[in-house]
């Protein structure tokens, strides 16, 4: 199976134990040095990562020009996927239990200063039985030292943090702003910030302007997503103070000891 992504070729394969792997190809012709060592970037940085709710990265290899990325296959389809399907709304309880995996993903990432800078439900794997979610695809992800602050304009457009609209450096706040963005679309089934054009997303973002959040939403819901959607990305709550949050904690004790196998957060509870 052969499937794009940008710049990307994607197949699913058999590895010799017979289990499917997905293999990302990125062609490395035509690069400059820079633009090479970008690309060479990514398999650096998913080496670095081991988690129950992260796509794992199996092995990687520079073959005829081209980087290829051996990662799990994850046969669930993706999140946006699962929710596109949806006709009825899904319980806070299931949504919980989602984005709460999620938020102990990105803790990982972010424990290790590391920011992923696209996340969105497209990014977002399942398992077959819909138990497990899985953050993927890391390739523009960026490492920041402790003091480094990103500047590169670079995501899914209704996923943009207000910073990244505005050309101003950003950190690993701009993660929750898309996290916000996540929950909302569990939630609402719908995109918090949509348009007919990328400017007039763009407009929306910078304006605080997401779409309407039902009145079925419990009140410590609607408060959990709009503290993530805050335009000044200094009171946003990091992604320790989303998991100490009483819906999310909650949820992350249920997940630690009905699957088992889920690291805890390295918070103090």
């Amino acid at each position: 199976m052969l499937f794009f992504g940008v710049c990307s070729l994607y197949q699913v394969k058999s590895d010799p134990l017979h289990k499917k792997v997905v293999i990302k190809s990125i062609s490395l012709e035509c690069r400059n040095e820079t633009e090479k060592k970008a690309i060479l970037y990514e398999a650096h940085l998913l080496k670095q990562l081991s988690h129950p709710n992260i796509i794992k990265l199996q092995s990687s290899f520079v073959e005829l020009e081209q980087l290829n990325i051996v990662m799990e296959f994850v046969d669930g389809g993706t999140m946006e996927a699962m929710i596109k399907e949806r006709v009825n709304r899904l319980g806070q309880d299931l949504i919980l239990y989602y984005f709460t995996q999620v938020v102990i993903a990105i803790n990982y990432i972010h424990s290790k200063k590391i920011l992923h800078r696209d996340l969105k439900t497209q990014n977002i794997f399942l398992n077959c039985k819909k138990t497990i979610v899985k953050v993927g695809d890391f390739g523009i992800s960026k490492e920041l030292s402790s003091k480094n602050m990103a500047s590169t304009v670079i995501g899914t457009a209704n996923y943009l943090s207000p910073e990244l609209c505005e050309g101003r450096a950003y950190d690993l706040k701009s993660d929750i702003w898309s996290m916000g963005c996540i929950l909302y679309e569990l939630v609402e089934l719908c995109k918090a910030f949509d348009g007919d054009s990328f400017m007039s997303i763009v407009v929306r973002i910078t304006r605080g302007k997401h779409g309407p959040i039902s009145s079925e939403v419990s009140t410590q819901m609607k408060q959990l997503i709009l503290h993530m959607l805050q335009l000044d990305e200094r009171k946003r709550p990091t992604t320790k103070e989303i998991l100490t949050h009483p819906l999310v904690i909650q949820k992350w004790y249920e997940i630690h000891v009905n699957l088992g196998r889920l690291n805890s957060p390295n918070i103090v509870i």
